[in-house]
């Protein structure tokens, strides 16, 4: 036996070569970066890694460092088979290919070479299983598997691909879990969907997690077809109210991350499910709103659109996502165009209809005004002339009162942002004293509070209200923000 083969293999499980940071890292022969993502994500030392691709450990340390590199085609053979590479990877090398490993891999799994993952269930529920099993364990590093936030190009073309349908491939799994138990997991999600204050981060986020977890390890070993996707159309849910949650709490990184799982799931539970995926696009819009990014929101939104009415939505779900194109115009300056989605937007709910996809049945005439509302008033600030600030911010009051007036006692969240979008608009008025009694009218709520986007727009007030600090109603408000609600933290 050769000597290499001696040392002990470390085998990464076959997910881990379908990523795309590791296979750049092979096209590359970067065994830096190879190193160091095997460390990142198998937890493997130095040490281990040394020992499987027979180098001392000053050696890897040296590489992973970039004080040395790997060029000679037999060290990378070396490192290949005590890593146990498949032939996808091997190939990436140019190397010839080893014996195949079937491990964690179901029937009709095969590495994509376009997109650099492999395609089948499997390895989406293996991923979900990963990030959820580390987020759970250490919730700083629940992260570290997807890198940072995506935006730009590559997250549009990263979407275009989770939309994409899948090719069906044969299913041969044998259901380990009866239908009783499907329907009590499906039960659960309803219960963690509807539970109230959910965008706290903490022992609540966990549950969805751990739940999230255990459904993906069903989904593991494979099911039969019609509860494969059921499962899948579970954890596509439980994805989207984690990324929601993440999202609330400012962690923008990792909310992307789960809107991505949720998506992928989504890919794999069929083509029934589709319309939920527009409501996920709908999220990460809103997201990239969230982070100042209008032309990200705008390109997912118009891919949501586009999916909205070859599926033939009822006309108050793509009210909805015209409120977000809306939204995403007025940040960009562009006043026709805004006005234009906003008329669309109004037609469309004033149509109706029923049988509304689950994401769209909380967007009623509050939802929309409100909405509205504060866009005119984003357009506003961004007018040059004073006549037109004071008429875009005239436009915004009407909007945001007629919200306020629509709301019912079960809707503090979305109460809280109308008066604190109001207090905003006030701002831009030129009406101290109104602006501080909006804002702090939320205050009283510990619900709505309870909210980090809530607490940022109290923070974009604050922020906004200095120029008016001599008000001694704008000036004590200030104040007491700065000692209480603000310097809290936001997880």
């Amino acid at each position: 036996m050769p000597k290499h083969l001696a040392h002990a293999a470390l085998r990464p499980p076959l997910p881990f070569w379908s990523r795309m940071d590791v296979r750049r890292s092979l096209t590359e022969r970067d065994a830096g970066r190879l190193f160091g993502l095997l460390r990142q994500h198998t937890g493997a030392s130095q040490q281990v890694i040394g020992s499987a691709v027979d180098m001392a450990q000053p050696h890897v340390s040296a590489i992973m460092s970039g004080r040395r590199s790997v060029t000679a085609l037999n060290t990378w053979l070396r490192v290949a088979d005590g890593l146990e590479m498949p032939t996808q990877a091997r190939r990436a090398l140019g190397l010839a290919d080893g014996p195949e490993r079937h491990d964690h891999v179901g029937p009709g799994t095969e590495l994509s070479p376009q997109h650099g993952e492999f395609s089948p269930s499997t390895t989406t529920a293996g991923d979900i299983a990963e990030i959820t099993l580390r987020d759970l364990m250490k919730r700083r590093d629940a992260f570290a598997v997807g890198g940072g936030l995506i935006a730009g190009a590559a997250l549009t073309e990263l979407v275009e691909r989770w939309l994409a349908p899948r090719a069906a491939g044969p299913v041969n799994g044998r259901n380990s879990i009866g239908e009783l138990e499907l329907e009590r997991i499906e039960a659960a999600t309803v219960c963690l969907r509807h539970w109230r204050e959910r965008w706290r981060m903490g022992t609540r986020r966990k549950a969805v997690i751990g739940q999230l977890s255990e459904v993906s390890e069903l989904v593991e070993n494979p099911q039969g077809a019609q509860v494969q996707s059921r499962l899948f159309a579970v954890m596509a849910e439980l994805a989207k109210i984690v990324a929601s949650m993440s999202f609330d709490s400012g962690d923008h990184a990792t909310a992307q991350r789960y809107y991505g799982i949720s998506l992928r799931a989504l890919q794999q539970a069929g083509p029934e499910h589709r319309a939920y995926g527009i409501g996920v696009l709908a999220d990460m819009a809103r997201q990239m709103l969230d982070l100042h990014r209008p032309e990200d929101a705008l390109d997912l939104i118009r891919l949501a659109l586009d999916k909205s009415e070859s599926l033939g939505l009822a006309p108050v779900a793509r009210s909805l996502l015209r409120t977000r194109e809306a939204w995403s115009y007025a940040h960009m300056g562009r006043a026709a165009a805004f006005r234009r989605s906003v008329h669309q937007a109004e037609d469309l709910f004033a149509q109706g209809g029923d049988d509304l996809p689950l994401w769209a049945r909380s967007f009623n005439g509050a939802e929309l005004s409100g909405v509205i509302g504060a866009r005119y008033r984003d357009l506003g600030r961004l007018q040059d002339e004073p006549a037109e600030r004071r008429r875009y911010a005239e436009v915004s009051t009407e909007y945001l009162l007629r919200a306020l007036e629509s709301r019912g006692d079960d809707q503090e969240k979305g109460r809280a942002f109308d008066q604190v979008g109001l207090g905003r608009t006030y701002l831009v008025l030129g009406e101290p004293a109104a602006s501080a009694a909006s804002v702090r009218s939320v205050l009283g709520s510990r619900s709505a509070i309870g909210s980090g986007r809530v607490r940022r727009r109290i923070e974009d007030w604050h922020t906004e209200a200095a120029v008016l600090h001599r008000d001694p109603d704008v000036a004590q408000l200030r104040e007491e923000l700065s000692f209480t609600l603000l310097p809290l933290p936001r997880t």
